[in-house]
Parts: structure tokens; sequence; C-alpha cells
């Protein structure tokens, strides 16, 4: 109940209650498996009665409380390990393969002058500013000096935080599958319709998290593939220009 207290507490003061929120899920998607599981071993519970002070204190001191608690831990456990798991597995391929292919890709001269040419003639349709050729060198040149290894490092760092948000949205959707899966299951109200629907919007979601984080994993070798790149390009144009001034 405090936590519920402490998401409307921030709420009201303009800040971020969706970790909190989340949190929340995850103990309720929980404890909803361990207490199937509970019931399917050990037959069905009744809640203690809170002004029964002495069947509480029962309750715990007699160890009643540690078969609920350790299911429940297991459930935690088990769930957490499983989907960092497939999440992890799943994403470290692709993520390999993508991060390979960047490497191993090459532009040529040709196909980034092209490309250039196309960006100068969509600017004219969608920016007040003409970006052409020597425009965006002359972008680059200023920028150049910034690019360093340790704004690489910097925004490697930066994105640790939003890749772990992700990774913790796949395990609260994860126990969700699990738990909806045992709501089918065991109420009769709960039916195909609402199963299905569930379903297909998780399943969407968990697809859309993928993405997004396989996205956010190749950002820092893009930027390392797009600097190397860009310097390859600017050693041929300036060899080009030395070859031109010698002939003429």
């Amino acid at each position: 109940m405090n936590e519920v207290f402490i998401i409307a507490g921030d709420y009201l003061k303009g800040k971020s209650v969706y970790p909190a929120f989340r949190r929340l899920l995850n103990l309720l998607f929980n404890i909803s498996i361990a207490s199937f599981i509970y019931e399917k071993c050990y037959g069905c519970y009744t809640w203690l009665n809170y002004n029964d002070y002495k069947g509480i204190l029962d309750f715990f001191i007699k160890g009643n409380f540690f078969i609920p608690f350790s299911i429940f831990l297991v459930v935690y456990g088990t769930t957490q390990f499983l989907s960092i798991g497939i999440f992890w597995v799943i994403n470290h391929f692709k993520s390999v393969k993508l991060t390979r292919e960047i490497l191993q890709y090459q532009f040529k001269k040709e196909t980034i002058d092209e490309r250039l040419k196309d960006i100068n003639k969509v600017s004219k349709i969608v920016s007040p500013i003409r970006l052409t050729k020597n425009t965006m060198l002359a972008v680059y040149q200023e920028l150049r000096n910034h690019i360093t290894p340790e704004a690489f490092e910097e925004i490697e760092k930066g994105l640790k935080e939003p890749k772990q948000n992700l990774e913790a949205n796949f395990t609260l959707a994860f126990r969700m599958i699990i738990a909806i899966t045992i709501y089918f299951f065991s109420l009769p109200q709960f039916g195909w319709v609402l199963y299905l629907t569930a379903m297909i919007v998780l399943i969407f979601g968990i697809y859309v998290l993928m993405i997004s984080y396989r996205f956010l994993d190749i950002i820092p070798t893009l930027m390392r593939k797009f600097h190397h790149q860009a310097e390859e390009y600017l050693k041929l144009l300036l060899e080009q220009t030395n070859e031109n001034t010698d002939d003429t």
C-alpha cells in the first residue's frame, strides 16, 4: 500500500512514476504465479484474519510463512533468470550479426557523392537551409575535433540506462505472459478473445522492445563507422584536390 502512495505522490510532483509502477506490477504478477503454484502443490489457502494476532504469530513463528515465501523467491528468481537469458541470447546474436555487417560494409566515394546530392535535393523541399556538399563537409569539420574516444565512451555510458529499462520491460512482459496464461486457464470469465488480444499486444510490444534494444546496441558502432568513413572520404577528397592542383 505504501508503494501506491509513493507512486501517487511522485505523480502529483510531476516525477516519472513508471519505474515504481513497473515494480508494483512485477510484484503483483510474481505473487499471482506463486499463488497458482502453491494451490497446485498444497491446495487452497486461506487469508489470515488481521484480528487474529495469535494466528498471525503462529504463521510466522512456526515457519508456515516459509513455504509461500520460498515459492515466491523461486518464481522471482526463475522468471528473472529465464527472461534475461532469453532476452540476451536473442539480442546478442542479432546485434553481433548487425555489428559485423556494419564493420564489413564499405562506402565508395561515388556512392557518398550520390547520397550527398540526394540530401541536397531533399533539403530544398523540407528545409529552409540548403544542405549542400560543402555545407555538410564544413559542419563535419567543425564537429570532428569533438569526436574522440572519450566521446564514444560517454555515448555508450548514456545508452546503458535506456537499455536496462528495455531489459526490465521485457522481464515484466515475460511475467505478464505467464500470469495471463494462468488467469486464462484458472478463471472461467477469462475468455479466448481477451487472452488472444492480450497475447498479441504483448508479443508486439516484445518485438518493439527487441528492435529498440538492438538499435541502441549498435549506435556506438554506427557512429564509429560513420566517423571512419567520413575520414576516409575527406582523405580521398584531399588527394583528389592535390592531384588536380598538380595537373594545373
